[in-house]
Formats: C-alpha cells, sequence, structure tokens
C-alpha cells in the first residue's frame, strides 16, 4: 500500500448549544490525538463566546469566519472590521490564524468587503485570508481585485468535499492550484448522509442534525436527499458491510488518504461531532491510514452515477433563496 502522508485534521467548532464542561471534553480529545486547530464562525451561533470562555486560543490555533453573504447588509468595510473585533472580544484573542469571509456577498461590492479585510490584516488581526463557498470565477475576482489594490491574497479555501459532493474537483481545483490556495474539505460525511442509510434519511421522523423542521435538516435534504444519492447510499453501505468499516470512517478515510486533497500543499480535512465519543471514533478511525485499493475503486466507482445530482457547496441553497 502506498505510503500516504497523514493530512492535517481541524476541529469544526460549530459548539453552541453545549455547556462549557461539554466543550471542555471535546478538547480533551482534541489535544490528546494532536488535533491543534479549531474552526469556527460568526455564523455559529454563540461558539466564538463559549470557545472564549474555556480559553481555546490559548491552547489551539483558532480560525473565524466573517459571515459575508450569509447575513445580508454585513459585508461593508466598516462592519467587516466591526465585526473581526467582536470575534476576538469573544473568542478572547488578540489574533486569529485564518479569516474567512464564509459566504460570497453578491449584493454588496467585492471591493468593499476586502477593504475592511485588507485593515484588518495590517492590523495584525490574522495571519491567512481565507474564502469559502465561492465559485472559481468569484475566487479570481478575489484575487484580481486584490492584486490592483495591494490587498492580502487569499491562501486558504474552505469548500464541502466528500465522496458523493466531488465537483470541487473540475469547478474549483484548478483555480485552487493555480494560485496556491490550499483546500480545507467541510462536510466530509456530507452532513451525516453518508454515516446514515437510506431508511433513516426518508424516515418523517427523522431527528437531530436531518430533522426536516430545522433550518439545517431542510438544508442537508435539499441537498443529499436525491433518488441517484440515495441508491448510492445503499452501495455505499454493502462497501462497508463487505470491508468491516464503519460508514462514517469510510468516508474520513476516503477524503484524508485518497481523494484530490494533498498533505504537501498544505490541505486539510475539517471534523465535527455530535458526541465528544463521535469525536473520538472520528479520531481513532482516521488513524488507521489509507484504504485498502479495491474498497476505494468501488467508492469511486459511485461517483459517475451521481453526479449530475450532487451538489457544489452547502450555501447554494442559501443564496438562492435570499435572490
Amino acid at each position: 500500500m502506498a505510503n500516504i502522508p497523514a493530512v492535517k485534521v481541524v476541529f469544526g467548532g460549530y459548539v453552541t448549544g453545549y455547556s462549557l464542561k461539554q466543550i471542555e471534553e471535546y478538547l480533551a480529545v482534541l489535544e490528546e490525538a494532536g488535533v491543534q486547530n479549531i474552526d469556527t464562525a460568526q455564523m455559529y451561533g454563540d461558539s466564538e463566546k463559549l470557545l472564549g470562555q474555556v480559553h481555546a486560543a490559548s491552547r489551539f490555533i483558532i480560525d473565524t469566519k466573517h459571515v459575508g453573504g450569509g447575513i445580508p447588509g454585513e459585508s461593508s468595510k466598516d462592519k467587516v472590521i466591526a465585526r473581526a473585533k467582536q470575534s476576538l472580544e469573544d473568542l478572547q484573542t488578540d489574533a486569529v490564524d485564518i479569516f474567512y469571509i464564509h459566504v460570497p456577498d453578491r449584493k454588496h461590492p467585492l471591493e468593499d468587503t476586502l477593504a475592511g479585510i485588507n485593515e484588518l490584516y495590517k492590523a495584525g488581526k490574522f495571519k491567512r485570508l481565507g474564502l469559502s463557498n465561492f465559485y472559481a470565477s468569484e475566487v479570481e475576482d478575489v484575487i484580481r481585485i486584490s492584486k490592483e489594490n495591494n490587498f492580502v491574497l487569499p491562501t486558504v479555501y474552505q469548500g464541502n468535499y466528500s465522496a458523493i459532493a466531488r465537483k470541487q474537483e473540475q469547478e474549483l481545483f484548478p483555480t485552487l492550484r493555480k494560485h496556491n490556495i490550499a483546500f480545507y474539505a467541510y462536510s466530509p460525511i456530507a452532513g451525516g448522509f453518508l454515516a446514515k442509510t437510506k431508511e433513516q434519511i426518508v424516515d418523517p421522523k427523522v431527528a437531530g442534525r436531518w430533522d426536516r423542521n430545522t433550518f439545517i435538516g431542510g438544508l442537508y435534504h435539499t441537498l443529499y436527499n436525491k433518488p441517484t444519492l440515495l441508491a448510492a447510499l445503499d452501495t455505499w453501505g454493502q462497501i462497508s458491510k463487505d470491508s468491516g468499516i464503519p460508514r462514517a470512517e469510510l468516508a474520513y478515510r476516503w477524503v484524508a488518504y485518497h481523494s484530490a486533497i494533498r498533505a504537501e500543499l498544505g490541505d486539510a480535512v475539517v471534523v465535527g461531532a455530535s458526541r465528544v465519543e463521535q469525536l473520538q471514533q472520528t479520531l481513532d478511525g482516521l488513524s488507521h491510514g489509507p484504504l485498502d485499493e479495491d474498497v476505494v475503486e468501488r467508492i469511486n466507482g459511485i461517483w459517475k452515477d451521481i453526479e449530475h445530482e450532487s451538489p457544489l457547496d452547502n450555501m447554494e441553497v442559501l443564496l438562492n433563496a435570499q435572490v
């Protein structure tokens, strides 16, 4: 089996709703596993405040995100700066590593937003600029405007990527590689889709993250509850059964070791968990290394049947709803 370098693991720090004790338990698992990076966002409810209250920034490298188009009317230079200062205050830190624009704001001049970002960079409030959920053409726009104005250039992109969401490989990766922008893969188990059975997804009483009556649940059903993807879930389950590898572990290990992301290019995989035990299982699973070649071939074989219905990123639905 090929010696594939382990990709960096980043913890997805959506911790709204958790007690400080629970968050401390998560952090203890991360420290034990050697995970050094936590990714959070202004749109993650009280997550920044909660991470600040447990002084996560004194023990981990923290990344956060400006809301961008996720909340209309928040992308002006002044609001970008004000929101960032509030984020740092909530996180109880002077600076973060990566400061992302979470979602493109297509209703506000990009140059004005980037001017605010650049002021923060010059003031030492972050080390690297990141983009998330931008189309390749929009990444090019950011780079062009930044070069024209001598603004900080983006060096990290965080995007939706999994064994059943691979459009990024053709539509985005060439642009990122051309500009030496690292890729951080979020939703490597497709919002939990790849950890479930078809019957669980279509069950009208499905609860938790897939509850249709919640915003996130409705989002995931719109993205993934489609005929070809549900059929692929049966195939996924059979691969899991035949290999003896849990469904979620299959998904994480495929992204970490067999996808288009590369450790040597600074890429990373973002992992999340609704329970501490789940986080431990995920990190343990990733430590098992690459999958057998026959398993990888079967996983790759799924893509041609679902490509036409696969989502590009999780924010398409949100942005389309604002139009």
